[in-house]
């Protein structure tokens, strides 16, 4: 008996199956055949018949439409009922000479292929069912039976049991198959639902990693911004009264004091540059650290160069009795290509070490050519002096930021530690090595080799001004100062009283574009930070001026912040070049004789 339960779970099971395929095509096409002879004994005028077949049209039609409806087993079972009911009709009106009840034997099939094998009880009663209905066909509804012999009746049975054992068989075999198929579809699908519950997981994380890091990032840019901001109101700060210290004391030393007066500037004034030098230390590691480090391609001389550099620590080794020496390759072309500034910095890093811990001896700046190609060359400077020495265990130590080599270095000597880090990364930035040989009161050696470009063109130095500096090529010339600190307004007009300049001040930009219409300057010394209107708002309202020699003076800014995105707002504003502060007095005069005396004769 089928089972309620095996009757009712069509609802639970989904329709889109092969045992529906098989039932949609089975049924449409026995619809189909049973139309043609519905047509056919309609024409025949057997009414019985065609009413049957008009009957079992309709119904083989409509179990499709069941199955969708969520009765899947019972249209299946419906379906095979008709099939077995017809097969009876058929072949009780045609005769056994037909052998229509051979068509049992598919039927039996087919209930395999229309069941799954969850339901195992539905497809041995479709099985059960074609075999009774042969049973009656063979044995109750034909009036005899036609047999020779005895044997005759074992092997028809022989012969019906194989077709019926080997229709069971390829049948069953096949629906394996295909229960083993969508058993595959089934498993791929659910690992298919799996990786995309798993993917849209991980898309799920991923999208939230990236909010995290765009969130990381912008406070990154955010932090960096306030960094940028930070050094640079430091610099500003701090360099505004280094420049009123030092421009002071240079004044005062210029003054003829006495001999006891001059020892004591003089040590202020290297206190002051001292200082000087560590503020620039710092914010060069910053902007090496944030990546903003930037190198020039200009020609240079590099003898001038070494000259000058060896020439800055000249006072101070006098006064410690130590010998300097500047030793040049004779190979090397009198202009090479590079960054002279950074050189210059690299340089003055390693000197300041030799001469600072060298108390007896000597210190020694050297360069020679160590290979040459089609448009490069590589330079080994060497800087080498009679110190104190490294020891070996704190030769890798002596590069790292804010490191010296003993702890108590920093309150004999001073300084940051950075020097050398800062070295090591300009050097390394521009593609070069830096190398140290030392040992413990034996004195150090420090290696640099570094690539420059050979200069093939004629051309000066960036920077370079044509060389005036006569005792009153600056007299009679009309300089605007525009400067809010009222002490560094005393410092550069003393200067500038020097050279006979006449000086007009003003406090903010404002009060600059007031007395630009006022008056005819030579040049503009404008600072940048300032109450009311500052400098960079003060040069744009100057040169949209409609009188076009006053909105083609000269100006020169005036920044105690050396950062590069203050140079290129400088430069954007429409000035035309800028003195850092603390300024040396040497390159004040050079750029006010560039921009006044060498334009003017223009």
């Amino acid at each position: 008996m089928v089972s309620a339960r095996d009757l009712r779970d069509d609802h639970v099971g989904k329709i889109d199956n092969t045992g529906l395929i098989i039932l949609q095509n089975v049924s449409f096409s026995l619809a189909g055949v049973g139309l043609l002879f519905l047509i056919a004994f309609r024409m025949n005028e057997s009414i019985s018949l065609s009413w049957f077949f008009l009957s079992v049209t309709i119904a083989f039609a409509l179990i499709p439409l069941l199955a969708r409806k969520g009765y899947e087993n019972t249209s299946k079972f419906l379906l095979l009922a008709y099939v077995n009911v017809c097969i009876l009709i058929l072949s009780s009106v045609f005769g056994k000479e037909m052998f229509i009840q051979a068509f049992y034997i598919p039927a039996s099939g087919l209930s395999i292929l229309l069941f799954e094998k969850e339901h195992q009880q539905l497809r041995n009663l479709g099985i059960a069912m074609a075999v009774i209905g042969y049973l009656i066909l063979d044995y109750i509804i034909f009036d005899q039976i036609y047999l020779t012999a005895d044997e005759g009746v074992f092997v028809k049975w022989c012969i019906l049991g194989a077709a019926f054992v080997t229709t069971w068989m390829t049948f069953n075999k096949f629906s394996e198959s295909k229960e083993a198929a969508e058993e595959r579809n089934q498993q791929l699908l659910e690992k298919t639902q799996a990786l995309n519950k798993e993917l849209l997981q991980k898309k799920e994380q991923l999208e939230k990693n990236v909010r995290e890091l765009e969130k990381a990032k912008q406070k990154v840019e955010e932090g960096s911004r306030a960094k940028s901001e930070f050094l640079s109101t430091m610099s500003h700060e701090i360099r505004t009264p280094m420049n009123a210290i030092i421009g002071m004391t240079n004044l005062l030393i210029k003054d003829d004091p006495r001999e006891d007066q001059l020892e004591q500037l003089e040590i202020l004034d290297f206190s002051a540059k001292t200082l000087l030098s560590l503020i620039n230390d710092i914010l060069d590691f910053s902007k090496i650290e944030s990546g903003k480090i930037e190198f020039e391609r200009v020609a240079f001389n590099l003898q001038n160069l070494m000259n000058g550099v060896l020439k800055s620590f000249r006072f101070t080794a006098e006064k410690k009795d130590v010998d300097l020496y500047l030793d040049i390759d004779e190979n090397l072309p009198e202009m090479i290509v590079g960054d002279p500034n950074r050189l210059t910095q690299i340089l003055n890093n390693l000197l300041s070490n030799a001469v600072k811990f060298t108390e007896d001896g000597y210190v020694k700046l050297s360069v020679e050519l160590q290979s040459s190609k089609e448009k490069e060359l590589n330079l080994l400077f060497k800087v080498a002096d009679t110190g104190v020495g490294i020891s070996k265990d704190k030769k890798e130590e002596i590069f790292e930021s804010f490191t010296q080599e003993r702890t108590d270095t920093s309150r004999v000597f001073g300084g940051t530690g950075l020097g050398l880090t800062i070295s090591e990364k300009l050097v390394d930035l521009q593609g070069g090595s830096i190398d140290l040989d030392s040992e413990k009161d034996q004195g150090s050696t420090f290696y640099v080799e570094l690539p420059f470009e050979k200069n093939d063109e004629v051309d000066v130095e960036k920077h370079s001004y044509k060389q005036f500096s006569q005792p009153d090529s600056l007299k009679g010339t009309t300089i605007l100062l525009v400067e809010d600190n009222a002490i560094n307004q005393k410092v550069m007009t003393r200067f500038l009283d020097k050279w006979d300049i006449s000086v007009i001040v003003a406090e903010d930009g404002q009060e600059a574009v007031d007395k630009i219409k006022e008056n005819f300057v030579h040049l503009v010394l404008m600072d940048l930070q300032m109450p009311r209107m500052d400098g960079y708002e003060a040069t744009r309202l100057i040169r949209e001026m409609d009188d076009k020699k006053k909105s083609n003076v000269p100006v020169l800014a005036l920044t105690a912040a050396a950062l590069k995105e203050v140079r290129e707002k400088v430069f954007a504003s429409g000035m035309n070049d800028y003195l850092t502060k603390p300024f040396n007095p040497a390159e004040l005069q050079k750029k006010l004789e560039f921009y006044i005396l060498d334009q003017s004769q223009n």
